[in-house]
């Protein structure tokens, strides 16, 4: 496996990881704007609105031009970045031009949003009845009051209705930058016929000449407003089983973006030690039937935000959130902190990274993840390694407040 810069006029950093094993190519364009950027102008949304529009073109689509070159492409939005992808085995320089033109010639029309928004008014809809995302989006509501966060990814259907042609226009002026992206490409890569290519394009194609020429720097949403926690929520809809969310909000004084990303893994470590499915806490919530496969964990770290949510299903929710708050904040969890589980998962998340190399997808798209972070992907294992049990002890000290936990729950009608 090779890694390497690949040169271009526009000033984009493009990268690649050869693998000359793999019949397959994965290409990735990533932008450091999400969700969370939400400013004056800006209706929640947006980056999820901008992301699908981007694909429509004066004439054709751009999902058709990568059909027909022999590719799939998709695109996705989270909190912090917006991306698109594509996959193919043949033509990878040709359908590297497509996601070059995807994202330097934007169009937006009165007709063209007004068809998207009815479109994502109607994925909205759908999420609003899934009990799972009612109870995840009352949880960030109640860790983070009158945050960007509080909104959907896809936004509502209010703010959905004050997104225009200009207003899109005017996000993607200030956020589509040539320095503001960077571009992944993974597994077989012909560097000869890729340098052509940009050359060819930087000599005739016009809207990427345009793209080069702009600059700034982008207003981007890198912390939490923290205003108090609300301590529970409790709703009731259309569900099958009660359902239960913690969360636990964290408040990083961590200055370098990188150290996130150590912070992030001490997290995962953390808690698939104390919370995994081994721990002695959740063996013994299973065995007293309070909690089943629905049980779980996510760790959301993006730029300055920290947190941890903790879900499941169960007849006695409430049950299982005094059992769980009881073990976490009076620190009955310290006897699982044993050099001998530090090994088990340091092993469990360098194997990971290990098979991550056999998956195009995954490692081009943490690649990509982690240059925003100014990290390098073969840069995790050494990460993963220096991570000591007394940056776990110490970690666990600090977190685990009660003025930063929230508990909701959600009942049957």
């Amino acid at each position: 496996m090779k890694f390497c810069e690949i040169d271009n006029p526009w000033q984009i950093p493009i990268r690649a990881i050869i693998n000359p094993k793999f019949n397959q190519t994965f290409a990735i364009a990533m932008t450091d704007f999400g969700s969370l950027d939400i400013f004056d102008g800006i209706p929640a949304g947006s980056a999820h609105f901008l992301e699908h529009k981007l694909f429509a073109k004066p004439h054709y689509d751009s999902a058709q031009r990568f059909a027909q070159a022999g590719a799939s492409s998709n695109a996705f939005t989270t909190y912090t970045k917006t991306a698109y992808l594509f996959k193919t085995v043949t033509n990878v320089a040709d359908n590297l031009e497509i996601l070059l033109d995807l994202i330097s010639q934007p169009y937006f029309t009165t007709v063209n949003v007004a068809q998207e928004r009815g479109i994502i008014a109607q994925e909205i809809q759908m999420y609003t009845d899934m009990p799972d995302w009612i109870v995840e989006q009352a949880t960030l509501a109640a860790l983070y009051p009158q945050d960007a966060i509080d909104f959907d990814i896809a936004g509502t259907t209010d703010s959905i209705a004050q997104i225009t042609a200009p207003v899109l226009n005017q996000i993607y002026t200030h956020y589509y930058l040539p320095q503001n992206f960077c571009i992944y490409l993974a597994g077989k890569v012909d560097l000869a016929e890729i340098n052509a290519k940009l050359q060819t394009l930087a000599d005739h194609n016009h809207h990427l000449q345009m793209f080069a020429q702009r600059h700034g720097r982008p207003q981007l949403h890198q912390n939490p407003h923290l205003l108090p926690v609300v301590p529970q929520t409790t709703l009731r809809t259309i569900a099958q089983r009660p359902r239960f969310m913690l969360g636990l909000r964290l408040i990083p004084t961590i200055k370098q973006s990188c150290a996130m990303i150590t912070l992030q893994n001490q997290l995962e470590f953390l808690f698939a030690i104390i919370l995994g499915d081994s721990s002695k806490i959740h063996q013994t919530l299973v065995r007293r039937g309070l909690i089943d496969d629905s049980f779980g964990y996510t760790i959301i770290v993006e730029r300055y935000y920290a947190l941890v949510l903790i879900s499941g299903e169960s007849d006695q929710p409430q049950v299982v959130a005094h059992s769980l708050e009881n073990y976490l904040f009076q620190g009955a969890f310290i006897s699982e902190l044993t050099r001998a589980n530090l090994q088990m998962v340091q092993r469990e998340n360098l194997g990971s990274y290990v098979f991550l190399q056999d998956y195009l997808e995954n490692l081009a798209t943490e690649a990509v993840e982690l240059a925003f972070y100014d990290l390098d992907v073969r840069q995790m294992p050494q990460i993963l390694q220096q991570i000591q049990l007394r940056d776990l002890k110490q970690l666990a000290e600090e977190i685990f407040k009660k003025e930063n936990w929230t508990q909701t729950f959600l009942y049957p009608q």
